[in-house]
């Protein structure tokens, strides 16, 4: 049997709707999906061309120096799960970033709904932005999250140990739409 017969046999292949099994899960997923994803992320590498997985992995372990282990896996198109044991380590990392990868920004995520890789939202990063020659009388944390408000949705704005944003720059933590 040559290519163009097995082609033509498979294009014939039909199935009736009341041929279709259709399944349906009852359990509860709710308490299941909440333990599991607790400690992931799912990150997408903005690359056009593949990435080396091994690669990655290897930089990403390296750079982040986790307390305890991370489990990073490939989810296809340049997507991968971050499988953290330590839920201290995955909140240092969103808040440490933007990361990337072989000049490439990683986006990540906390995974919604339960998981599905297709409707994760890789729209948005946040970047810490200095803000700089901020006259003395608008050195107020309510006044920068204003002014941050104009790039991005802030997130954080960096103060002192007193509360205080006084000095040479402010540092203001947005999050941008990248799309």
């Amino acid at each position: 049997m040559d290519t163009e017969e097995i082609i033509r046999k498979c294009q014939a292949i039909h199935i009736r709707e009341e041929d279709k099994v259709k399944i349906t899960l009852e359990m509860n997923l709710g308490t299941k999906k909440e333990q599991m994803l607790a400690g992931c992320l799912v990150g997408k590498v903005l690359l056009t061309r593949a990435v080396n997985n091994e690669g990655l992995k290897a930089a990403l372990q390296q750079v982040w120096r986790t307390v305890k282990a991370v489990k990073i896996e490939s989810v296809g198109n340049n997507i991968f799960m971050f499988k953290f044991v330590d839920e201290a380590d995955k909140k240092r990392l969103l808040k440490g970033g933007p990361w990337h990868f072989d000049r490439a920004l990683i986006v990540l995520v906390e995974p919604r709904g339960i998981g599905e890789v297709a409707k994760q939202a890789f729209t948005h990063a946040s970047f810490w932005v200095q803000i700089r020659k901020i006259p003395l009388a608008c050195m107020d944390k309510e006044f920068l999250w204003e002014l941050g408000g104009k790039i991005g949705a802030v997130e954080e704005v960096q103060t002192d140990e007193h509360g205080d944003c006084i000095g040479e720059y402010a540092r203001i933590r947005v999050s941008v739409n990248i799309t």
